[in-house]
């Protein structure tokens, strides 16, 4: 507090000064506390308003509404300069019409915006989000441009646990919209507990996977693939397995499908890649199997956007002297269908050079037969849910009967994948099915056990019995 002085020309002095005071203040508290990105609060300003709310109720009376923009970074590449700002005081300004008095709007870093707001139960939650949401339904006009973002919203609730709250509040809601973006644009996710327990399983699961990169514990298992008419084995498909000391044998059920949510499915696919393609020339499977078995190794879908990629294979068989001719590149048929022009070029490319190409898990996905006949293709591969059944289900008998005779016109090897019992071979025996593959023939093995426990032939007694002598 100043002192107040009898002189009015030192006193409009010592106001002025004052003025000047609390406006640096000003300056610096808006300096410490806002985004300059956005111009709405940062997260220290936001962490510092949830510990005083939190500390202040019991139970608390907010929430906090966190909303995602996924095609943010999409739009952003696509504009300039001037483009972008505009686009973010338009953003800004709708935000801010869109809350209440008391509501606090701010920015994390990274990018996702935050509201902290009174309603604590599911439905207002909701409801409150939604309106939120809506604010980006209309496009934002710039210029002769018109640009929409789309959105996904999550809340959690504020709870009083003490030391830690906030940072927990924060992190369930980036929890709660991790599932909500999964579910895509338009919704919304309350967080539960059970989230907290599925995201560190998933954070558990990515670092063992990056150690497991850095380490060599990704090991290449072999799974047979069977000629049906004679019980020989014709070659293997390449399947990836992490080997941990500990915990020993990890299925890619568990960390494959967090591998591609990470991007760490690239770097596994390579090493793999890396590891497969030397077991052509292995000494040891060669005279136990023969010197023509092939080799099928599954690529990526983020794979095939690598222009490289070709290139990089056949550079690999090189070193290796390996022969083009008995690998065999595998693509799901969602990988080709999401960018066909992308994968019918390396496909073409790796063709070229002798390498087989084969449309992995048909039937899982899009599931059409007429892109069959407009691919390049030398195998087709029918995904476990088609053969699945196939002895008692006369729906997919129809369909696998209409695919096997189609697949004959085009001169297109077939594989059953997932025969597990010995029903669903004689029916596909039935059918003419010529190849096969899964637990009825052998698990996937490492090379080692392979070589041990699978003879080369005689792995079926007659196709006319269709009995299994494993």
């Amino acid at each position: 507090m100043s002192a107040q002085s009898d002189d009015p020309d030192l006193q409009g002095l010592l106001d002025t000064v004052n003025d000047l005071l609390a406006l640096m203040d000003q300056a610096l508290h808006d300096q410490k506390y806002t985004d300059t990105d956005t111009g709405f609060a940062n997260a220290d300003y936001l962490e510092e308003q949830l510990e005083r709310r939190l500390d202040s109720a019991e139970p608390p009376d907010l929430s906090l509404i966190l909303l995602g923009i996924p095609n943010w970074t999409l739009v952003f590449e696509t504009l300039d300069a001037r483009e972008t700002r505009q686009l973010k005081m338009a953003l800004r300004q709708r935000l801010q019409r869109s809350l209440a008095h008391d509501e606090l709007a701010a920015t994390l870093p990274d990018g996702t915006l935050a509201f902290m707001v009174s309603q604590v139960t599911e439905p207002k939650l909701r409801l409150r989000a939604q309106h939120i949401m809506n604010a980006l339904e209309d496009p934002f006009s710039l210029g002769e441009r018109q640009v929409w973002l789309s959105a996904v919203a999550a809340a959690a609730l504020g709870q009083p646990d003490g030391p830690g709250s906030t940072h927990r509040l924060i992190q369930s809601a980036r929890a709660a919209l991790a599932e909500s973006r999964q579910k895509g644009t338009g919704s919304f996710v309350l967080f539960e507990d059970t989230m907290r327990a599925q995201r560190h399983g998933r954070l558990d699961i990515e670092q063992t996977i990056r150690t497991a990169l850095r380490q060599g514990w990704q090991a290449s298992f072999l799974q047979p693939l069977v000629d049906l008419q004679t019980g020989a084995i014709d070659g293997f498909e390449v399947l990836s397995r992490i080997h941990h000391p500990e915990r020993g044998v990890i299925s890619p059920s568990v960390y494959v499908p967090v591998a591609e949510r990470t991007g760490l499915i690239r770097p596994l696919s390579e090493q793999m890649l890396r590891q497969a393609i030397p077991m052509l020339e292995d000494e040891s499977l060669k005279a136990h199997f023969g010197e023509r078995f092939s080799l099928g190794v599954n690529l990526s879908p983020t794979q095939l956007h690598d222009p490289h990629l070709a290139d990089h294979i056949l550079q690999i068989l090189k070193w290796e002297n390996a022969d083009p001719s008995r690998l065999k590149i595998e693509l799901t048929e969602t990988a080709v269908m999401a960018d066909p022009n992308v994968a019918i070029h390396l496909i073409h490319r790796l063709r070229k050079h002798g390498v087989a190409i084969a449309l992995d898990d048909f039937g899982s996905g899009y599931s059409s037969l007429a892109y069959i006949r407009n691919l390049p293709l030398d195998q087709l591969k029918i995904d476990r849910s088609l053969v699945s059944g196939v002895d008692y289900d006369s729906e997919k008998r129809a369909i696998l009967e209409m695919i096997l005779t189609l697949c004959e016109r085009l001169k297109l090897d077939v594989v059953a994948e997932g025969i597990e019992n010995e029903a669903e071979l004689s029916c596909l025996l039935g059918m003419g099915a010529h190849y096969g593959q899964g637990f009825l023939f052998s698990r996937p093995l490492a090379v080692a056990d392979l070589l041990e426990q699978l003879p080369a032939t005689g792995l079926l007694r007659s196709a006319d019995a269709g009995e299994s002598v494993r």
